[in-house]
């Protein structure tokens, strides 16, 4: 069946070619005629007046002198490649796919590489499957990289393992183009069997993950078959990537902000980079919008407008092998912007396969990964050893300083991590930067085995409140909690594996808005407080970092004892 299904497949292309080669020769009309735009040619780097004729989803032609179904006059708008994010994490966004393409589509993304590294912590191949499925009916080109470390590491063990015979099966799915960011670079660098069985299974693109690898460390990495990264966060470390042949992601999300620190690279029109988002709220989505804000960014910063286009089209889709995407050209995907202006890249139109109006198919059902925090959180242990050191918060990254203890608690914010598949596992630890003088804030949203994190003031009812958030969380069924001290005040319900909701992007940004403002108005400092605590347990991002089994020293690669 399945060889006659590549059959039938393989029928379908050759009939859609040979359509676009009657159309492209003035044999047959185009379903649509984009008329008097000017035409971005990202390859060439050149703007010139054009029409552009589409039939079967697909360019047949640029040129004069078509014929067509329906006939667009552009007015003189610039048209472009439809842009493409080549990393971003989904269920970051909080939305699921057909929600989160009704908040960027209006933004001029047409194409995503997602990495469902949140969902396949929760629940195993199972989120890989229903993320490209959701994908396919968002109405956006949704491509998957398969999640290579997961769990992270052997310090926060999540809801899955993924084995390399998992790997090998995953790569194999349709949609997915290679392997995800290989986040476990002790592992690569150390020859960790488990790490090189799951290398040996990759094929096509491997991802990086190189946080804070430099020198010798950097160019081992690489020499083990990794083609980019995207944690480089100044220009040293760029060009440093760069030289290593690695393809540069530059990171612009909502918690690490990396795009004004490396346009002194991008300014030097490097051959292999990309603008990415990585992890991004839908807050900041609606208002300031996606891959058109960083565009925006980079030419207010000195980049010709085509090379910032480049780093969204023709860029990514050469890294992953789009042949057919990322450019305005005969056989190419009809996937389409009309602009305004190559400044502030307002978008007036979005074509997906020459269709400008798409209505996305209801999300599918996903089963599992809810909240249980089990009997035993009710008495579990929140004592932090006295000798430990604070985690150090920063409100625009997601690397932590190490800051040495302190015999006062005054403005410190208490941490937990609890299992919360079930595993009755609780640390806990200080922090500072987070800034909470009352009350607390419950989380299922943690990079990237995706247990609770609540974090409580660290006052006399500091230990109550975190136990109360926690259990509204876990009755929520997962999301975030803000508990005042005497009752929830603000919510955000994720009842997708407790990391997505299904809501108008409208309504869950509202609600963010709302859990935002409740933080701060319990003395919270951090400006995307939902995204920053979120990433306080990623095991692979330096300096400190807790997890269920304790506080992890990323740089020392192990947990901090007792005695600090």
């Amino acid at each position: 069946m399945a060889d006659q299904g590549a059959q039938t497949d393989r029928h379908r292309e050759t009939a859609v070619r040979q359509r676009l080669v009657q159309v492209a020769q003035g044999r047959e009309p185009a379903d649509l005629l984009i008329r008097g735009a000017k035409v971005v040619n990202v390859l060439t780097r050149e703007v010139y007046g054009s029409d552009v004729a589409i039939a079967a989803g697909r360019i047949a032609a640029v040129g004069s002198g078509y014929t067509a179904a329906e006939v667009l006059d552009a007015r003189g708008a610039y048209l472009a490649p439809g842009f493409i994010d080549a990393h971003i994490h989904i269920e970051s966004t909080m939305l699921t796919p057909a929600r989160f393409a009704q908040a960027v589509h209006p933004h001029g993304t047409t194409c995503v590489v997602a990495e469902p590294h949140e969902l396949v912590n929760v629940l195993g191949l199972e989120g890989l499957h229903w993320m490209l499925e959701a994908g396919r009916g968002s109405g956006l080109r949704v491509y998957a990289s398969l999640p290579s470390c997961v769990p992270a590491s052997g310090y926060e063990l999540g809801g899955a393992v993924l084995t390399p015979a998992d790997i090998r099966a995953g790569l194999e799915v349709p949609g997915v183009l290679g392997l995800a960011e290989m986040m476990n670079y002790p592992g690569v660098l150390g020859l960790d069997s488990g790490v090189w069985n799951v290398l040996a299974e990759a094929h096509g693109r491997r991802d990086g993950h190189a946080a804070g690898l430099s020198g010798r460390e950097l160019q081992a990495y690489a020499a083990a078959g990794i083609h980019s990264d995207h944690e480089a966060v100044t220009p040293e470390e760029a060009r440093e990537r760069l030289r290593a042949g690695l393809w540069l992601m530059v990171r612009e999300g909502s918690a690490a902000r990396n795009l004004q620190s490396l346009l002194p690279v991008l300014r030097e029109r490097p051959r292999r980079a990309m603008l990415v988002s990585d992890d991004v709220g839908v807050d900041e989505l609606l208002a300031l919008g996606h891959l058109d804000r960083l565009m925006r960014e980079c030419v207010a910063g000195g980049l010709h407008p085509i090379d910032a286009l480049a780093l969204v089209t023709c860029n990514p889709a050469e890294y992953w092998g789009l042949h057919d995407q990322g450019a305005v050209a005969p056989g190419y995907h009809a996937d389409l912007v009309l602009l305004e202006d190559l400044q502030d890249f307002r978008v007036l139109e979005t074509f997906m396969g020459g269709e400008r109006h798409h209505a996305p198919a209801p999300t599918p059902v996903l089963n599992g990964g809810t909240v249980n925090l089990g009997p035993a959180w009710d008495s579990a242990p929140l004592d932090i050893p006295p000798r430990w050191p604070v985690i150090g918060v920063r409100p625009d990254q997601i690397v932590t300083d190490r800051l040495p203890c302190t015999a006062s608690t005054d403005g410190l914010t208490r941490l937990v991590v609890a299992d919360r598949y079930g595993r009755g596992e609780t640390s806990a630890c200080w922090a500072s930067g987070i800034g909470l003088r009352r009350g607390a804030v419950a989380l299922s949203v943690l990079h990237d085995a995706h247990h609770v994190i609540v974090a409580g003031a660290g006052d006399e009812e500091g230990e109550a409140n975190i136990r109360a958030a926690g259990r509204a969380l876990e009755r929520l069924g997962g999301g975030v909690v803000v508990y005042d001290g005497t009752e929830v005040i603000a919510e955000l319900p994720l009842s997708y594996a407790g990391l997505m909701t299904d809501a108008d992007p409208q309504v869950a940004a509202a609600q963010t808005g709302a859990v935002t403002a409740a933080l701060h108005g319990l003395g919270c400092v951090l400006p995307h407080p939902i995204t920053t605590l979120s990433f306080l347990g990623l095991s692979v991002i330096p300096a400190l970092k807790l997890t269920p089994r304790g506080l992890l020293d990323v740089e020392k690669w192990s947990l901090v004892s007792p005695e600090g």
